[in-house]
């Protein structure tokens, strides 16, 4: 399946950056698919076309396409109405139509997420450069399947123990059965779940893979553009997404001396080898033996790190995002002995 490659930092300059990345995976016979989430004419003259919410060839080897939430949502829609029309006695969907709803806040991230995953799937790209409306909206997009399991987890505990659940239980498998055609022989509530927590699963394995899915950060050598990129950088751990290198737009890499270490620095002029994964820390280490967790954090300060542990585990806050840390089972009920922040990492001991 496809890679995906996304940036984080300096918006003015990505048009050029993703252009110019696209012509070197093309130069080494890769299909690629440039992927934008709003109009972007800079883009649209880096590539030479006007692009469209449907893919097309840009250059020998590039296709590009610029996503459209209502077109996304009308293409879902249809979708849901065939699998309703499939499985449900009395589809209720088949009266209201794709073409009459509207996008509320949120949706387009869950849609456009969707939307790579179909591209990422049908096998007719190698390599997906993505580039989001925003670097926020992008970073919140890639951790919808981790925070998504992790609802799902917290609340399926909560609600198995209450007295609710118990007293709906008896009901849930004739109202399957009243629900559902006779495709499905013996109604099971735990298929719907399966389902779920298997779409759950394959989501946090691509963010989890970077070669699967990665960051490359782009900045200039301006002290405020630095900061900001290293910035993105750290918020990039909080949903598991691994930055491989940085580009400069402006500069020369050595200006920038250790401020991106270990990653290596490129320029637009002299790219960096894409094909070479670089060994970075991983976002989260867990050490059994030692009772410690290490958080890789990098560009953030010790106040912009806070650390709280509430029921079965723990809560990192850092870049305008929360993560939640399940603990190992010999952990659970223990509190934290100590911890300790030290620019890039945060470290736990139990």
């Amino acid at each position: 399946m496809a890679r995906i490659i996304t940036w984080l930092g300096q918006t003015g300059q990505r048009a050029q950056v993703g252009g110019a990345v696209a012509r070197w995976f093309a130069q080494r016979h890769r299909r690629v698919l440039v992927v934008t989430h709003c109009p972007n004419p800079a883009l649209d003259r880096e590539l030479g076309a006007v692009l469209t919410p449907e893919p097309q060839e840009v250059a020998p080897g590039i296709k590009a396409v610029q996503l459209q939430a209502i077109v996304l949502l009308e293409q879902l829609w249809e979708e849901l109405k065939a699998l309703e029309a499939r499985y449900v006695k009395s589809p209720f969907f088949r009266d209201v139509y794709g073409q009459e709803l509207s996008v509320f806040p949120g949706l387009d991230s869950l849609l456009t997420l969707n939307a790579l995953r179909g591209y990422r799937q049908n096998d007719q790209y190698d390599v997906i450069l993505y580039d989001g409306a925003s670097d926020r909206e992008t970073l919140c997009m890639m951790g919808v399947p981790t925070l998504a399991d992790w609802y799902y987890q917290r609340f399926t505990q909560v609600l198995a123990a209450s007295e609710f659940s118990r007293n709906v239980s008896p009901f849930v498998s004739p109202l399957f059965g009243a629900m559902f055609t006779n495709s499905w022989d013996n109604p099971n509530p735990e298929q719907p779940k399966q389902l779920l927590e298997n779409l759950f699963r394959q989501g946090q394995a691509l963010v989890n893979d970077p070669q699967a899915l990665c960051a490359y950060l782009v900045t200039s050598d301006q002290d405020t553009e630095v900061h900001l990129a290293r910035w993105w950088w750290g918020s990039a751990q909080q949903v598991n997404v691994r930055v491989q290198g940085v580009l400069l737009t402006e500069g020369e890499p050595a200006t920038l001396g250790d401020r991106f270490a270990p990653l290596p620095v490129g320029t637009v002029e002299n790219l960096l080898d894409f094909d070479q994964m670089t060994p970075v820390p991983p976002p989260l280490a867990l050490d059994l033996e030692a009772k410690q967790i290490q958080l890789f954090l990098p560009g953030f300060s010790k106040s912009q790190v806070k650390l709280t542990q509430y029921g079965p585990g723990l809560t990192i806050e850092a870049g305008d995002q929360r993560r939640n840390i399940t603990l190992p089972s010999q952990w659970q009920g223990q509190s934290i002995t100590g911890a300790r922040f030290h620019e890039p990492y945060l470290t736990i001991t139990f």
